[in-house]
């Protein structure tokens, strides 16, 4: 499965990131998602992180619509 990680300003202020795959891009239901990071470094450098994660799992699982913030 190819994975894409979308970095994209959000309205208030920051950065948000979410991870989908090629062929269900629904952004209400990526398999990882995060918002509010201030720069853009730190959201590439966290979907990266996040990917990297993703990678090590067999099956995964879609957020369903919640967004989770990467654990430190």
């Amino acid at each position: 499965m190819n994975l894409r990680l979308h970095v994209h300003r959000t309205f208030a202020s920051g950065w948000c990131v979410d991870i989908d795959d090629d062929y269900d891009r629904q952004p209400d239901d990526p398999y990882w998602c995060a918002d509010h990071w201030p720069t853009l470094q730190d959201a590439i450098a966290a979907g990266c992180e996040q990917l990297k994660k993703l990678s090590l799992q067999g099956a995964l699982a879609r957020v369903s619509g919640q967004y989770d913030v990467l654990a430190a």
